[in-house]
């Protein structure tokens, strides 16, 4: 009991210098588990439960001064607070309940019925590698989880392709139904939304449709760029957007933009989806990446030569060409009971000559932000900086010329301009590279990254 005051009391006064959603991201689920003198007799110890070594080693990162400072000032020199991983977190300790940091839903809730479409059971919180590129999105998936439509509603996770956004989103609904079955979640893509929307109108089945998408207590949506430049269709979204959100349903977003680099999209569905929280997914690090082979390996009961697993960690960086890498990997490993570097190395040089051979929308996008130091989202901006026009009218044309997109496709992928405009953009370069070698260098050069 004591040490439950001095917790509160130190923990009041952190809640004070910080938002409610940061308190709650970080100290949710932090319970006392014993308060009692060190082994020296000079000072008392207060252990403080948290449930993971991401959330300990954040905690004494970034607030330990401000817990130190607390402590001092409301008199208690001689106890230290110590953070520990406590996997018991959130149940009976001590005969009371903890509240765990993901806590609980109150059955009420949710509805009669369970619908859960298309969620992949693989997919879960427990089976998500999180690292400093990850880890934010990853807290804030587990809140929502825990708190449907009262935090961060909606919560619109957005970066590139392939660095677990699908996992994350799938991982909610997952999460939800573990603990309550009569939940009603529908996992869908932009793309099947429309489609089913399209069908209705067809069908004249409009209600069945709103039935469906109307009448549940997760939303789980993917894939959210492919609602740009449908406009009947964002409009049918925003009408069940506002129908799930005034009903306190939780709807939670995934795409590979940011809402505003978005071409085509509505300026209220911009809003909408920048009314919770937004939070970006990026390109995972070295770290991150042998944490991910180190973990594939252990669910498969294979341990690989550490020099292995740096040079794949070193040589691959998206996480998709990752795991395809690694199946390959543990296929030889499987198939010959041990595998050499040299091996690995010449997996590795087969498979980039097959990838490198055909660059995709990002990797262009990606070359030529890097070839002329600036964003995405400034790249699709409305700037006419001289600068930014110069590389968007490169972007066009590489786009045009390297992947043979239509200047309709390229319009809405850099802001939502018309065709003029992109054409416009594409005949410049090319004029210009047609008059100055100096040019041409250019173009060869941002080739070189894709």
């Amino acid at each position: 009991m004591e040490g439950q005051k001095v917790w509160n009391t130190i923990i009041s006064d952190i809640r004070s210098k910080m938002s409610s959603s940061t308190f709650r991201t970080w100290f949710g689920g932090a319970s006392v588990l014993d308060y009692s003198f060190a082994e020296s007799g000079e000072k008392k110890l207060l252990i403080i439960g948290v449930r993971n070594n991401f959330l300990k080693e954040q905690i004494e990162t970034r607030y330990r001064p401000i817990i130190t400072e607390t402590v001092k000032k409301r008199g208690f020199e001689k106890t230290e607070v110590i953070f520990v991983v406590s996997k018991n977190n959130g149940e009976e300790t001590n005969g009371k309940k903890e509240a765990p940091l993901f806590s609980g839903i109150a059955p009420a809730y949710f509805g009669s019925r369970r619908q859960a479409e298309s969620l992949n059971p693989l997919y879960t919180f427990e089976t998500f590698v999180v690292g400093s590129s990850n880890n934010l999105a990853y807290l804030a998936s587990g809140q929502v989880s825990a708190n449907l439509g009262s935090v961060y509603n909606p919560l619109f996770i957005y970066g590139p392709s392939g660095v677990g956004k699908t996992h994350l989103l799938q991982a909610c609904g997952n999460e939800i139904l573990s603990k309550f079955t009569a939940a009603k979640i529908l996992y869908a893509s932009a793309e099947k939304f429309t489609n089913d929307f399209i069908e209705s109108l067809g069908n004249r089945s409009s209600a069945s449709f709103r039935q469906k998408y109307r009448s549940v207590d997760l939303l789980l949506m993917d894939d959210v760029q492919f609602f740009s430049g449908k406009e009947s269709t964002q409009d049918e979204f925003f009408n069940t957007f506002n129908e799930l959100f005034l009903s306190g349903k939780q709807i939670i977003l995934v795409c590979d933009r940011h809402p505003r680099e978005l071409g085509k999209l509505k300026d209220r569905l911009i809003s909408r989806f920048l009314g919770g929280m937004a939070v970006d997914i990026q390109r995972p690090d070295y770290e991150l990446r042998v944490a991910i082979i180190r973990d594939k390996c252990k669910q498969r009961g294979i341990n690989l030569d550490e020099k292995i697993v740096d040079y794949v960690a070193q040589s691959v960086q998206e996480i998709r060409e990752l795991e395809g890498i690694l199946i390959q990997v543990l296929l030889l490993f499987k198939i010959s009971g041990n595998i050499s570097l040299e091996q690995i190395k010449l997996s590795l040089e087969k498979n980039n000559k097959t990838t490198n051979s055909i660059p995709t929308v990002g990797k262009v996008v990606e070359a030529v932000c890097r070839h002329f130091k600036t964003s995405s989202r400034d790249i699709c901006s409305s700037s006419r900086k001289a600068s930014l026009v110069f590389a968007r009218q490169v972007l066009m044309y590489l786009l045009r010329n390297d992947l043979g997109l239509s200047l309709d496709g390229i319009g809405q992928i850099i802001g939502g301009r018309d065709h003029s405009t992109v054409l416009h953009g594409i005949e410049k370069i090319a004029r210009a590279l047609i008059a100055d070698q100096s040019k041409r260098d250019e173009i060869s050069r941002i080739r070189l990254f894709y």
